[in-house]
C-alpha cells in the first residue's frame, strides 16, 4: 500500500458518513411523502399514524438517551472501551504476534488462507459477498413475511 491508496481510503472513510446521512434523510423524506407499507401487501390507507409528532418524538427521545449515554461515556470514562495495547509505542519494523483479524473479517481471512492463488482468493471472497445479493431473487412469492420464505424455513 502506498500513499495514493491510503489517501483514497481516508477520503472514503471521511465521506462515507455524509453519504449514509444523505441516504437516511432521503429515506425519511420518501417515507414521509409516500407513507410506509406493510409486509402483507394489504392497502391500509386508513388508520395511519402520522410521522410527526408520534414517531418523531419517540425517535427524538431515543436519540437523546443515546447521546446522554455517549457524552457520559466520553467525558467520565474515556478509557473504558480502550485496550492497554494502545499505550505501547509502535515499532513499524515488527508486527506483533498477538494481532489477529477481527471476528467479522475471519471468514474472509479463512477464504484467503484456503485458496493458494491470490487472484482466486480475491474472486472467492468477492463471490462470498455477491452471493448475498442473490438471496432476495430466489423467492418470488408476493407474501413478504419471513415465515413463508423457503430460505427461512430451510435454516430454521
Amino acid at each position: 500500500m502506498g500513499n495514493p491508496t491510503l489517501t483514497r481510503f481516508y477520503s472514503l472513510h471521511y465521506l462515507l458518513p455524509f453519504i449514509v446521512t444523505a441516504i437516511i434523510l432521503l429515506h425519511l423524506v420518501l417515507l414521509h411523502t409516500s407513507g410506509s407499507s406493510n409486509p402483507l401487501g394489504i392497502n391500509s390507507s386508513q388508520d395511519k399514524i402520522s410521522f410527526y409528532p408520534y414517531f418523531f418524538l419517540k425517535d427524538a427521545v431515543g436519540l437523546a438517551l443515546a447521546l446522554v449515554f455517549y457524552v457520559i461515556l466520553i467525558h467520565f470514562y474515556p478509557n473504558l472501551l480502550g485496550h492497554s495495547d494502545n499505550y505501547i509505542q509502535a515499532n513499524p519494523l515488527v508486527t506483533p504476534t498477538h494481532i489477529v483479524p477481527e471476528w467479522y473479517f475471519l471468514p474472509f481471512y479463512a477464504i484467503l488462507r484456503a485458496i493458494p492463488n491470490k487472484i482466486g482468493g480475491v474472486v472467492a471472497m468477492l463471490g462470498a459477498i455477491l452471493i448475498l445479493f442473490i438471496i432476495p431473487f430466489i423467492d418470488r412469492s408476493p407474501i413478504r413475511t419471513p415465515r413463508v420464505r423457503p430460505i427461512f424455513n430451510f435454516f430454521f
